[in-house]
């Protein structure tokens, strides 16, 4: 196989690969490079962010359809509005009180935010 054909054949597979393929394949090798610096404490600081992150939303989750079924059961618009209106303020509050939980669990663990 002359240079040529192997530059084409190259490039050629080169155009196959999916660039999220390429993108998955970067972020793997960047990932294996940077763990060996973090330490156990770190991991369990983000496992512990992490949790806290699926579990809010996974609460939400539950409010928001709960939120859709009260809608589709309402008599008339004001009862709509009102709906929406509690929704609302339950959303913020909660967000609210989600964001304190979350740069509390920053602070408590800053000490393993940055790599041993």
């Amino acid at each position: 196989m002359t240079t040529d054909e192997k530059t084409k054949q190259e490039n050629k597979t080169k155009e196959t690969v999916s660039p999220m393929s390429s993108l998955m394949e970067a972020m793997q090798s960047t990932n294996t490079n940077m763990t060996a610096g973090f330490g156990p404490e770190w991991f369990e600081a983000m496992s512990n962010v992490g949790h806290e992150m699926l579990t809010f939303m996974s609460e939400r989750i539950k409010q928001d359809i709960q939120t859709q079924q009260e809608l589709l059961q309402a008599k008339g618009i004001a009862e709509i509005q009102q709906i929406q209106a509690e929704f609302l303020k339950k959303t913020q509050e909660d967000y609210a009180t989600e964001m304190a939980k979350l740069v509390e669990l920053g602070t408590v663990h800053n000490k393993h935010a940055i790599p041993v």
